[in-house]
């Protein structure tokens, strides 16, 4: 350092009107900004920091399985065990954990849990068991089945979702549609029987026909969709909510907490007879919705929805799956028909179908037979005719099971 101080001392820099600044002043300015510069570093924050907590806290999340989620690190702990003996977790804040507000079920505890629930589960399968043979020998007497076979369960039930009307009148955001859409993804992936149509599909066959979703009020008014696209079920409903409820964190370091609650009225609808199979409502618990932190409240009104769709779809099912499949003529051209069926619908090459008049619905006469030979289009088929005359609308079904 003294070398390179000697030789910076012999420079001088040039400066306007013939001024000259000695080479000290520059190393003077440059010690200034070093100085700045080390004492900037140390306030940065990528300086390390102290942890927060204790070595004996350390040592308590060693073997925690530690998770940051909305910039909250929460550890994941043991609750319980369920009655198929997978264990239960739930996550909580560190320092909720730490404190001692949450205890985690010891493997102790666990099996002690486990070997209580054993032991009731036998005795109440030694008093059950007495019940069960009465039950059986019952059912053995009963003359009739009580349980109906699927028929045709390789052929999916065309099932039309409509946007829900949303009497909610206080709150800008509505849910009508956003509840319509997310039945009809839950009931494509859950219910294999029945095949969600499209919403603009649906909106344009009954613009075709002069009506609208809301007109639908009216059963009567749904054959228009079995007629023009083979629509057997038709959900419409009204939805109340989702109304949110949040409470305010009460000390610094807690978050706050939203729950929500949501109420929807439906009706399920024969399209082919035009009539209401069955009304129904659903709503969520309102606890089973509870969220935390940032969102909260976003969270919470779609997890209600979430949980008010399961219920709806839980009993809207048997009622799909009770109705026997058909589909309908869409055109007549000499011994070609087409058929507002196809592919998706689960129809193959080479299947022999039952026709019946437009009125029949029950198929109790049949006045022809047709044949697919060609699959086309979304979900459409060609078929021939080998039996009988045959006219637009008339109803075709698979031939009689066994």
């Amino acid at each position: 350092m003294p070398l390179l101080f000697s030789r910076l001392s012999a420079i001088t820099y040039p400066m306007p009107h013939n001024r000259v600044v000695p080479s000290r002043a520059i190393i003077g300015l440059l010690l200034t900004l070093f100085l700045i510069s080390a004492v900037g570093c140390a306030l940065l924050p990528w300086k390390k920091s102290p942890s927060p907590y204790t070595k004996e806290q350390l040592a308590r999340l060693s073997d925690k399985d530690i998770y940051v989620i909305d910039g909250e690190k929460y550890v994941k702990v043991a609750k319980g065990i369920d009655e198929k003996g997978n264990v239960q977790c739930a996550y909580v804040k560190v320092d909720r954990y730490l404190a001692g507000e949450v205890e985690p079920l010891s493997p102790e505890k666990e099996k002690l849990k486990k070997e209580e629930e054993v032991k009731g589960v036998e005795q109440e399968t030694k008093v059950g068991t007495a019940a069960a043979e009465v039950r059986e020998l019952e059912r053995r007497e009963t003359p009739t089945a009580r349980v109906k076979l699927l028929k045709n369960p390789y052929l999916k039930r065309k099932i039309a979702v409509l946007p829900f009307e949303d009497r909610t009148t206080f709150t800008l955001q509505k849910f009508g549609e956003t509840i319509a859409d997310r039945l009809a993804n839950r009931m494509e992936t859950k219910v294999f029987t029945c095949l969600v149509m499209d919403h603009e599909t649906v909106r344009l066959a009954l613009a075709k026909a002069g009506l609208t979703p809301a007109d639908l009020k009216d059963p009567a008014k749904a054959k228009v969709l079995n007629k023009a696209l083979g629509v057997q079920g038709v959900i419409v409903g009204t939805i109340y909510g989702p109304f949110v409820s949040t409470t305010a964190p009460a000390t610094e370091g807690e978050e706050k907490v939203s729950a929500a609650i949501v109420r929807i009225d439906a009706n399920f609808i024969d399209a082919a007879q035009g009539r209401l199979v069955r009304k129904f409502s659903a709503t969520n618990p309102v606890a089973d919705s509870e969220e935390f932190g940032v969102l909260c409240e976003e969270k919470a009104k779609y997890r209600a929805i979430d949980m008010v769709i399961d219920q709806i779809m839980a009993q809207v099912i048997d009622d799909i799956n009770s109705m026997d499949w058909l589909t309908r003529i869409a055109v007549v051209e000499g011994n070609t028909v087409y058929l507002n069926a196809g592919y998706q619908t689960g129809l193959k090459k080479g299947d022999l179908l039952e026709v019946y008049s437009a009125g029949d619905l029950n198929g109790t006469k049949p006045i022809g037979r047709v044949q697919v030979s060609k699959l086309f289009g979304i979900d459409a088929a060609v078929a021939q005719v080998i039996q009988g005359r045959v006219q637009v609308d008339a109803v075709v079904k698979p031939p009689p099971q066994g």
